[in-house]
């Protein structure tokens, strides 16, 4: 049991150093649209179901995207929160991107499938190979998660989003699911 703590602790300090090299060298974590209110960065990514996802196949949806690892120590309280917008948003597209290093192991995906299917998330979990669609979204912390509204904007982006004021991510998760959020959308 020990060693698999020790594992997890030194897992956590090379991710730690990975980031903070991306941050100091200006790799593409730093660059693209990936702030509130700009549109987000379309991409493609392998599932676990083997079929690629597509963000732009989507279009029209509301998508909670929550960048994590199988290691990263907040989990449980993440896999909680998604667990409550599933069943509060059933109309709400949860894809996990796994940010693991490099090509994620079997074991990861399979671990990370598991407590999806313990905790009665339906979520797509997304293959995250070098890091692309992390990068593209200037991911710098895990977890991290961002709500994307019908409109393909990011409405919402949070690191540790369980943390977060849960009444700001509700008023955003009920406006962007909402039929009159496309027509206030339109008049802006």
């Amino acid at each position: 049991m020990k060693s698999s703590k020790n594992i997890g602790l030194v897992r956590a300090k090379v991710m730690t150093i990975v980031f903070l090299g991306f941050l100091l060298i200006g790799t593409p974590c730093l660059a693209g649209g990936a702030a509130v209110g700009e549109t987000a960065p379309d991409f493609s990514s392998l599932s676990t179901s083997g079929r690629i996802f597509e963000l732009s196949g989507i279009e029209g949806k509301t998508v909670l995207l929550s960048f994590w690892s199988d290691w990263c120590s907040s989990e449980r309280q993440e896999l909680n929160f998604l667990r409550k917008v599933s069943q509060r948003y059933p109309e709400v597209v949860i894809a996990i991107v796994d940010s693991e290093s490099g090509t994620p192991s079997i074991r990861s995906l399979t671990r990370i499938s598991t407590s999806l299917a313990d905790w009665g998330i339906g979520a797509k979990i997304l293959i995250d190979r070098d890091l692309e669609v992390t990068g593209l979204y200037n991911v710098t912390a895990l977890p991290t998660s961002m709500l994307i509204d019908p409109l393909g904007r990011i409405a919402y982006r949070q690191p540790d989003f369980f943390k977060s004021d849960m009444d700001g991510v509700s008023a955003s998760l009920d406006r962007a699911v909402s039929v009159s959020y496309l027509k206030d959308a339109q008049t802006e």
